[in-house]
């Protein structure tokens, strides 16, 4: 059978998939991801071999990177990627067996390959089994522990933010990364703007009689951050009232952290095959019993839901088509009033405007003209602009 062919008969068209079932939809989702992960490892197998024998090299290719992003198409990343997988499944076979059955993912084999010997790689390997990139980050740390960093804060550039992907520094530039040194100690890259700078030196100065280390000064700060947060969204306080079991469509304070607690600050949504949802993100307070079908505001009526799988439980219960109409509402309500806000900051803008040239001794009939001509500028140039602006028009040449 040709490639050709071969391929024809291995693809599902979009109209075959439509026919599915969920289930069937399902599980042909699973079966293409194990034949993904077979061909994965079959892929760097060949590529191993095709080094081993300087194939690239007879084809024009200058090394196996080279051949992988010109000949097969990978993108700069992948072939890196690829590379690396191939040099250790190479020499460490089972390695190549887990990227097969899934227990290790390619990215996690790049990771570790200048890490394995023949001493470790049995040990390391099993380790970072079926974790993800975080996580295998996590173990190499453990693993080749480093010593932590001198605190250290330094202006950056505005076009090397990227490089160095976050010291804090004075371009805003919203680049983060931490990165594990040990299995307990973490390294905190990020960027900030001049007044976080001097925020941060004036929280250093205000602890100095404690610590005026970075760590010690952003746990202070994000403890009683969490401690406002936690308390303002779930009514989480060190002296809890009891819920008064109050039958109302508004859950209490107290309802909100009796649920916030039991759910241990995690979406609940459990699938019915038994797969917890994992976020902690964008949680949201969800009725079990929905509000409009006579459902309370009790805890035991209540739980904790990402905005995903809230969203999910509300089309189950009203359709999506309801939803999508209060999506739909909401939207436009919004960008009303993100207009009506727009235009009445343009308003003041021009009043300023008009004061500032009038200030300056033009005569206010010139000076409305010019900036009722400047009108449409005004939602885009800031003041100052516009001031410069009005001056070329009343200023004669």
């Amino acid at each position: 059978m040709s490639n050709q062919n071969h391929e024809r008969h291995e693809s599902n068209g979009p109209q075959e998939l439509d026919a599915l079932s969920n289930d069937a939809l399902w599980q042909s989702t699973l079966t293409a991801n194990a034949a993904r992960r077979r061909a994965i490892a079959r892929l760097l197998m060949h590529l191993a071999l095709i080094e081993e024998r300087r194939l690239h090299l007879v084809r024009g290719y200058s090394s196996l990177y080279d051949l992988c992003v010109r000949c097969l198409g990978m993108s700069e990343g992948q072939a890196h990627r690829s590379v690396s997988g191939a040099h250790a499944a190479r020499s460490f076979p089972p390695a190549l067996e887990m990227i097969a059955d899934g227990r290790l993912h390619l990215t996690g084999l790049s990771l570790i390959a200048k890490r394995l010997t023949p001493e470790n790689h049995v040990q390391l390997l099993e380790d970072v089994a079926g974790k993800t990139k975080a996580d295998i980050l996590i173990v190499l740390a453990r693993w080749f522990p480093r010593p932590d960093v001198p605190d250290r804060v330094e202006p950056v550039s505005g076009g090397s933010a990227g490089g160095e992907q976050g010291n804090l520094g004075l371009d805003g530039a919203q680049r983060s990364r931490v990165e594990p040194l040990s299995e307990e100690r973490f390294l905190v890259h990020f960027s900030g703007s001049a007044e976080l700078k001097a925020k941060l030196e004036h929280a250093q100065n205000l602890m100095s009689h404690v610590s005026r280390r970075l760590e010690v000064v952003f746990e202070r700060a994000l403890d009683s951050l969490i401690r406002e947060l936690e308390n303002k969204q779930w009514g989480k306080t060190e002296r809890p009232r009891r819920s008064g079991g109050r039958k109302d469509q508004r859950p209490s304070r107290a309802d909100k952290r009796e649920v916030y607690e039991r759910d241990g600050a995690q979406c609940s949504y459990v699938s019915p095959s038994g797969v917890r949802c994992t976020a902690r993100a964008f949680l949201q307070y969800d009725h079990v019993d929905p509000l409009g079908k006579g459902g309370g505001g009790e805890a035991r009526n209540g739980r904790l839901l990402c905005a995903a799988h809230n969203d999910l439980h509300a089309r189950q219960a009203y359709g999506s088509e309801v939803i999508d109409e209060k999506i739909r509402r909401a939207r436009a309500t919004a960008e009303q009033a993100g207009a009506a806000d727009a235009s009445q900051d343009t308003k003041d803008k021009c009043d300023k405007l008009r004061v500032a040239l009038v200030t300056m001794g033009f005569k206010k009939t010139e000076c409305c003209k010019v900036v009722a001509a400047l009108g449409t500028e005004a939602e885009r140039l800031p003041l100052d602009q516009l001031i410069r602006e009005a001056l070329l028009r009343l200023t004669p040449r």
